[in-house]
């Protein structure tokens, strides 16, 4: 894959990557066809999802000392909470008139704005579907008042219609930040690694900071909670280090192509196995393999008896919904805590996953897979019939397991990265195990959303293959 800073922004993940967002089958019958190539598959019905402008949305926010200009109607600002730095914002408010007339008078009136309120060091400006009906010109209206205000403005291509991926938002907002607010690399490298960051939380990136550092070199996050102010520290470093390499992977390459510096894919920190094998590919990267390897092995050991406050649930079946990568990897730490995975779900899956998808179907080929992002009727679907003793997954998706009287691991407020995380995650399922009362409190407090002639349809009859 070639970038090229010329290109108004990235491609999509469909084409980029060949990643699919719709399956429902056994994990076999997937690794089979991933070995002829994935088909890419549409649904004829669909329930909402996550679009690029809300993820853009999600990362940027975390960036302090950033400002956002929203070019659309007042509603697709709603994504925005608080969770970090207060990052301000405005919303064009543009009208039916402005999506025929265009809102380019509003989108300049927006930036002027908010500059003068807030005095934001740099401003991003992300398009919406609207922006991809009248065709504003982001661009000439973005270079015009960098010049008068003397302040870096990105335009964000975010316009919900190239993509059935909500995360080539992550793709989409990384080209901008690279494009218009990163400096060229001048001199040699620094000591310190990037932590390509696009989803994970403040504690996880601490934690993983700390564990870098123990082996003898600094590291800081890129673009996740770095501040404006050093987002330019990152073409210095000495590398870019994964952490989910789904989302790492453009933003590795942006650097590296763009801006010269080195790239390092791994899978992701999870579990006390693929932990030790991320630090150790650190370690090798930087010079550090002896104290990469001390470290591990003294994390390891302190670990030792984490198996044992499971003992009781030896054998439970829990289902997974996360992240391609992530989910894979949690697979890993379920079979190290003497756990058994009963299904997956994944909001996209690709090529780059094939040999994961091989080594399960191996010891599990009817293993369930559902490949899709807010597709609830689904989930609900297979939670139905497969009713694990708990369900792992971040965010809302954890109301649809618990309706069902499904514990849940919610990893918004668990953290999964790291050691600490294998730590976190097993004590936490203990807990769910020994106490699954509140989940089955609530799913005696109401119906259900779906009515049962809905259920019990095929959760798949409305998936069919994409016709070129």
């Amino acid at each position: 894959m070639t970038i090229s800073i010329q290109q108004r922004t990235a491609p999509v993940r469909e084409k980029r990557t060949g990643d699919i967002g719709a399956f429902a089958g056994a994990i076999g019958a997937l690794a089979r066809e991933g070995e002829a190539g994935l088909a890419q598959r549409v649904r004829t019905f669909a329930q909402d999802r996550p679009s690029d402008l809300q993820r853009a949305l999600d990362l940027l926010r975390t960036i302090e000392g950033l400002g956002l200009v929203i070019h659309g109607p007042a509603g697709c600002a709603a994504t925005l909470h608080a969770d970090g730095p207060a990052t301000p914002w405005i919303v064009t408010g543009l009208t039916q008139r402005d999506s025929i007339m265009g809102g380019d008078a509003k989108l300049r009136d927006a930036i002027l704005r908010l500059r003068r309120e807030h005095a934001p060091r740099a401003i991003a400006v992300l398009a919406t579907p609207v922006v991809a009906i009248n065709n504003d010109d982001l661009e000439s209206v973005a270079a015009e008042l960098r010049e008068e205000l003397n302040v870096p403005i990105a335009p964000v291509y975010t316009d919900g219609f190239r993509s059935k991926l909500g995360s080539t938002g992550h793709d989409v907002t990384v080209h901008a930040l690279v494009k218009h607010l990163l400096p060229h690399r001048h001199g040699g490298a620094g000591d310190h690694v990037n932590l390509i960051a696009l989803a994970e939380g403040q504690e996880e990136l601490a934690h993983l900071r700390a564990l870098i550092g123990e082996v003898g070199v600094a590291a800081g996050s890129f673009p996740r909670h770095a501040p404006v102010a050093s987002l330019g520290e990152a073409v210095h470093a000495r590398l870019s280090v994964s952490i989910d390499p789904d989302e790492s992977e453009y933003a590795g390459e942006a650097l590296r192509q763009l801006r010269g510096v080195p790239y390092l894919e791994s899978p992701p920190p999870v579990g006390i196995s693929g932990t030790t094998r991320w630090l150790a590919r650190i370690g090798a990267a930087t010079g550090q393999e002896a104290q990469a390897a001390a470290v591990a092995a003294r994390h390891a050991r302190a670990l030792a008896g984490v198996r044992a406050s499971l003992a009781r649930h030896a054998g439970a079946r829990v289902f997974v919904n996360l992240p391609a990568s992530a989910a894979l990897a949690a697979a890993e730490l379920l079979r190290e805590l003497g756990l058994s995975l009963s299904g997956l779900s994944v909001p996209s899956v690709g090529p780059r996953h094939l040999s994961r998808l091989k080594e399960l179907a191996a010891g599990q080929p009817d293993l369930p897979v559902l490949v899709g992002e807010g597709q609830a009727f689904e989930e609900v679907n297979l939670l139905r019939s497969l009713r694990p003793a708990l369900c792992i997954t971040r965010g809302n998706a954890a109301v649809h397991a618990l309706r069902l009287g499904i514990p849940v691991l919610d990893l918004q407020r668990v953290p999964l990265l790291g050691y600490a995380g294998v730590e976190r995650v097993a004590a936490a399922i203990a807990r769910r195990l020994a106490n699954p009362g509140f989940a089955r409190f609530l799913a005696d407090g109401g119906e259900g959303s779906y009515a049962a002639g809905w259920l019990s349809k095929s959760t798949h009859w409305f998936i069919k293959h994409e016709v070129k």
